[in-house]
């Protein structure tokens, strides 16, 4: 059943843990255009923020996540939902889809020509992951430290919780 969501953005602030201190999500259509609208949404999220010391990283990632979810993760006439988390010591960047295939980082072979997505988000984020949802499909996540803020994986629990995308 096809997602009657906009794309809009939205406050998901039912839906944060209470430590949470800035957020914004935003819902994009299944389309070649949405990881460019979704990288555009992150910076002038994070800009907004005065959050640019990892801009780039930020970018970047999100620019791999979101084509992840477009080409492999989100079922036609689906939305993906993007958010933008800011935390005392660090940021996340969640991408939610509806997909059932849990992605995993390959090792590709020099001569081919996709596939390293997850690799450079595992070499750009502090921290990466999958979780499941409430509803359908999964969340893929990515976290950055701020300068001097290095935690341990294990101590943070990133609870993709949201609706249905």
């Amino acid at each position: 059943m096809a997602s009657k969501l906009t794309d809009e953005v939205l406050d998901a602030s039912q839906d944060l843990p209470p430590t949470t201190e800035l957020h914004r999500t935003a819902r994009f259509p299944r389309r070649r255009t949405t990881p460019r609208k979704a990288r555009t949404f992150v910076v002038a999220t994070l800009t907004e923020w005065g959050e640019t010391s990892r801009l780039d990283d930020m970018r970047l990632c999100a620019s791999e996540l979101v084509t992840n979810a477009v080409l492999h993760g989100t079922p036609a006439g689906r939305l993906v939902l993007v958010r933008v988390d800011s935390f005392a010591d660090h940021l996340v960047i969640e991408v939610h889809d509806a997909g059932d295939e849990v992605p995993a980082q390959r090792a590709p072979e020099e001569s081919d020509v996709d596939g390293r997505g997850l690799l450079i988000v595992s070499n750009t984020a502090d921290r990466w992951g999958v979780k499941e949802r409430k509803g359908p499909g999964k969340c893929v996540w990515a976290e950055f430290d701020r300068a001097g803020s290095r935690v341990a994986p294990e101590s943070r629990d990133n609870g993709c919780e949201i609706g249905t995308a």
